[in-house]
């Protein structure tokens, strides 16, 4: 493999992952910093996802017409500056601008790096570069709330130096040969050639399985968990996000033996299997009976993770060819970040009206849907030639 663009790959993705995870153990701190009300403190993380949201279609348009790297090598620039300028802000409302701007940077890392893996490799070489990036996500998860909450001990404005590995990542990115697709023909062509790609069957259940799947970890996991570990086993934040911790490991471990595990089995058996995986450790969570106990299912819940975001996402890539795979997988980013926008309003409403076990349990519903999906579409095979099955 290409190992100077399998690094830049999981550069990006530890950056992804770094903009939020490393800031959550500091929030109460950074908002009493600024004289800010504590219940405040979640607009230092939605200042920085919004603009990703807004800025994730223009960026996969933008990506396709004029190349990967004019996108990109300005993005982790401004990521990088959006969190300096954070370190030195002297008012709440500069820190949530500031963080706007390095979310606006941060908006194109997560596509992009999936769209650089299809360009760069086909078949089963792309499901072993984009189970590479998995593990890095995972790590990233895992290690950013501990890094930042340590640097965060030292001084309120250490974590935001985490954005700096931006500045090596954006100079490989700048020396690197990232694909320039030909333009063909004007954007409303370019835009109906997204759409219709976006209408086929296969794409249709793909990108359903991105809404669903981000649904239930922002939902039962973020939002449910962490209320049943308190309320249920009286667990403290620490123990609640070391015990989270634990499967972006177990999801790292799977994305590792991913690659093995294809060579087994069809597409279809290892989605099914991370759906019934899914609904296994959600029931388990909802019924233990304590505290040292919910790693086991968290464990399998995680694995669960590690089979089906990156084979989806692979699966995903071939969907469309160069001159629009920026564009479709733009179109998946905005329903990931809408999962993560559902999820806590809906499993925290479910929270409220059947407890945080109920809310748990109740997440298996969303594996369910995601099976029958599965269940119901013939999902290509990654060959080298990308054939179907």
């Amino acid at each position: 493999m290409n190992r100077s663009m399998l690094t830049l790959v999981c550069g990006l993705t530890l950056l992804t992952t770094m903009g939020i995870s490393s800031l959550l153990p500091s929030l109460p701190l950074l908002a009493a910093h600024f004289d800010a009300p504590p219940e405040e403190s979640w607009k230092i993380i939605s200042a920085f996802a919004l603009p990703g949201l807004l800025c994730v279609p223009l960026v996969g348009v933008w990506a396709d017409r004029y190349g990967r790297k004019r996108v990109l090598v300005p993005a982790l620039l401004l990521f990088a500056f959006g969190g300096l300028c954070c370190m030195f802000a002297r008012t709440f409302s500069e820190l949530l601008f500031f963080r706007a701007l390095q979310g606006a940077g941060s908006a194109p890392l997560g596509l992009l790096y999936a769209t650089i893996i299809a360009d760069t490799w086909q078949g089963e070489q792309r499901l072993k570069a984009m189970s590479r990036s998995a593990i890095f996500l995972g790590l990233g998860t895992a290690a950013g709330p501990a890094l930042g909450g340590a640097l965060s001990m030292l001084h309120w404005n250490l974590p935001f130096l985490l954005c700096l590995p931006a500045l090596p990542v954006a100079a490989l990115a700048a020396r690197l040969p990232l694909l320039r697709p030909e333009k063909r023909g004007s954007f409303r062509a370019y835009a109906g050639e997204v759409l219709a790609c976006a209408r086929q069957k296969q794409t249709m259940v793909l990108l359903a399985l991105t809404l669903l799947t981000f649904t239930m970890l922002s939902g039962p996991i973020i939002t449910a968990f962490p209320l049943l570990a308190s309320q249920k086993f009286q667990a403290s934040t620490l123990e609640s996000g070391l015990i989270i911790a634990v499967s972006s490991l177990a999801s790292g471990l799977a994305a590792l033996l991913l690659p093995l595990l294809y060579r087994r089995a069809s597409t279809r058996a290892l989605l099914l299997a991370s759906c019934g995986l899914y609904a296994a450790a959600l029931c388990s969570l909802a019924g233990t009976s304590a505290l040292w106990l919910l790693p086991l299912p968290i464990t399998v819940y995680g694995f669960a993770q590690g089979l089906n975001i990156p084979l989806a996402s692979t699966l995903l890539t071939g969907q469309a060819s160069d001159e629009q795979r920026a564009g479709l997988m733009a179109a998946n980013a905005v329903l990931l970040r809408l999962g993560q926008n559902v999820g806590p309003l809906l499993f925290g409403a479910l929270t409220g009206l059947i407890g945080p076990a109920g809310a748990i349990a109740s997440g298996t519903a969303l594996a369910a849907i995601m099976a029958v999906l599965v269940a119901a579409t013939s999902l290509p095979r990654l060959r080298p030639r990308e054939s179907t099955e």
